[in-house]
């Protein structure tokens, strides 16, 4: 009896995406440790600049660091701990930490040169041997993150539905290529490896990005990942006016304005305002923990009570930031995470 040979059935494309906390700080990390890039991503040069100490300690962590080299040695450990999708800061350091014992140090990672290659396994090598070495990398992990979490928290959602649009597209039968924005030639050399990838049945990770500028290319076991990234004028921006609209909602109620106004002309307790207002003081109470949560007032001991007083220069920094939001960014014009969008984003970058 004779069969004859069937032809493999080619294995339908797993497409899936998530935000990554790890590839957005590792993007943050790589534009302090690029001089050259900080006008191109203002933003996180604006957060970075809050604290110019970091700048130099993410220069000084790794000695091995020149112009081209990220600190994917992260992600790496990410993906190993399975926590490139993880949005908690706090279960990620934890994730990271624990993944450092474990994590392979002769991965293939096709999509890094020999020299790269080399380099991030050899920290791996370093972060086994040392403890301490590791606890502080994790420091500087969460030092570096505390700048930016408050506004990518913000922009999560935004995030996750522009990952959820470009799967969309990708199973609706648009080629990847086209999702990255204009054409890169690091990237588009790539593409024939990735495409080979997903036609495989390798999963393709999207992961869309906050501070990127067009696209980022890993390769791990058993995941390609692809990033790609928002223009400052799209994502950043409504994450900066949510924050801001928080704040100015917890202005907009009329009995919180009026408890404000008085306490900038004269400090009181809880007790004092409830009775000169007419108040509960579980109301006034509330009150007070918004208008604190919110840095515009302030408490401190005054023999043995608990003194609250408007902060003038809280005040003048949330209409500042107003009249920055409404008059500096007048005539921006938002762009999407890809495609003629982004064309005009500055830069296309496949991390190698």
């Amino acid at each position: 009896m004779f069969y004859e040979e069937q032809e493999p059935i080619p294995l339908p494309p797993i497409f899936l995406s998530s935000p990554s906390l790890a590839c957005d700080l590792t993007w943050v990390l790589w534009v302090a440790l690029r001089p050259a890039w900080r006008a191109d991503f203002p933003l996180a040069t604006e957060l970075l600049e809050q604290r110019e100490d970091l700048i130099d300690r993410i220069c000084a962590f790794w000695g091995d660091t020149g112009p081209g080299v990220c600190f994917t040695e992260l992600q790496i450990l990410a993906h190993h701990a399975g926590a490139l999708g993880e949005p908690s800061p706090a279960a990620l350091w934890a994730a990271v930490e624990n993944a450092v014992a474990t994590v392979p140090t002769d991965l293939g990672l096709e999509s890094e040169s020999a020299e790269d290659r080399a380099i991030f396994l050899r920290r791996l090598e370093l972060l086994k041997a040392s403890p301490a070495m590791v606890g502080a990398y994790i420091d500087l992990l969460r030092d570096v993150w505390d700048l930016v979490d408050e506004i990518w928290q913000a922009a999560l959602p935004a995030l996750e539905e522009s990952g959820r649009r470009v799967v969309a597209q990708l199973e609706s039968g648009r080629g990847l290529g086209e999702l990255v924005g204009d054409p890169c030639e690091t990237f588009d050399s790539w593409l024939p490896a990735i495409n080979a990838h997903i036609g495989s049945g390798q999963p393709l990770l999207v992961v869309p990005c906050m501070f990127f500028g067009k696209c980022l290319y890993l390769e791990f076991p058993g995941l390609t990942l692809v990033g790609s990234g928002f223009r400052r004028d799209d994502v950043a921006a409504r994450a900066r006016t949510e924050l801001l609209a928080r704040r100015l909602k917890t202005v907009a109620d009329p009995t919180r304005l009026a408890l404000l106004h008085y306490l900038a002309r004269t400090p009181s307790t809880v007790g004092t305002l409830a009775s000169t207002f007419g108040l509960a003081q579980p109301t006034v109470s509330m009150h007070m923990k918004s208008l604190r949560e919110s840095g515009l007032v302030h408490a401190e001991r005054s023999g043995g009570r608990l003194e609250l007083r408007a902060d003038p220069e809280a005040v003048d920094a949330l209409l500042a930031e107003l009249r920055g939001v409404i008059v500096r960014d007048a005539g921006t014009t938002p762009s999407g995470l890809t495609g003629a969008n982004a064309s005009d984003a500055p830069y296309a970058v496949a991390q190698s």
